[in-house]
């Protein structure tokens, strides 16, 4: 049996250890991209590999990554999937993944207790739905509903009509008591000159609409009211 010398070996060894890329450390921790909130239990996979990871009760992880870019999916009960591409450059990285909420298979108890957590931020808000004077929607109920757009949302209330431009594939909502004049829009407690019905609920937490002046609440009135005003409530993502 021949037998490599020991200094043939030694040099193959720094030849491989040369040619191999140093694996980089990834120090993960996944949250709720609205509060924050440390998400434990979370399902975490590297480049679509098996479900190598699940983050402990402080929302974290830890992987080895390659020097190149990676895919991570992250995936937990209630949050809509989490898809990141990402390189490491340094030997250790330190990374927020935020997942976005959607109650999706979580039991109504736990969708409420969420919602009411939140009310700080959109107290006013909840305490106008309460009211019931106008009409209104909230994330949950849009979820429900499967609406995709601010539109889709607004042409289920009576007395709103959506007009749409064929041209300019725009679309606008006005009232069927004043047609020929728009409403105003509030964006977070902002009146804004303008607002694209088409976008997205994804982000929106919820909607007032007042059709007249009759409906409308003080902070809301002003000489346009006739128009009728919508009040658009966006979600916080201070995470993302």
């Amino acid at each position: 049996m021949v037998t490599a010398p020991r200094a043939v070996i030694a040099l193959l060894g720094i030849l491989l250890t040369a040619g191999a890329s140093p694996a980089q450390t990834l120090q993960g921790r996944v949250v709720d991209g609205e509060t924050g909130i440390p998400l434990p239990g979370a399902s975490v996979q590297v480049d679509g590999g098996a479900p190598g990871f699940i983050t402990d009760a402080n929302g974290e992880f830890r992987a080895e990554l390659p020097d190149r870019e990676v895919q991570v999916t992250i995936r937990l009960i209630g949050y809509s999937l989490g898809v990141f591409r990402l390189r490491a450059s340094a030997s250790s990285t330190d990374r927020t993944f935020p997942l976005d909420f959607n109650g999706h298979r979580l039991p109504d108890v736990v969708v409420r207790a969420r919602a009411e957590q939140l009310m700080p931020r959109y107290l006013d808000f909840e305490t106008r739905r309460q009211r019931k004077l106008g009409a209104f929607f909230r994330w949950d109920e849009m979820r429900d509903a499967g609406f995709s757009s601010v539109s889709d949302a607004l042409r289920t209330v009576r007395g709103v009509r959506i007009q749409c431009n064929q041209q300019t594939f725009e679309c606008l909502a006005v009232m069927a008591r004043a047609p020929r004049c728009h409403p105003t829009w509030w964006i977070d407690g902002m009146e804004v000159n303008s607002f694209h019905e088409n976008t997205p609920i994804r982000d929106i937490y919820g909607i007032e609409i007042y059709r007249g002046a009759g409906e409308i609440p003080g902070e809301f009135s002003g000489s346009n009211a006739a128009c009728g005003v919508i009040v658009i409530w966006t979600k916080s993502r201070p995470f993302r």
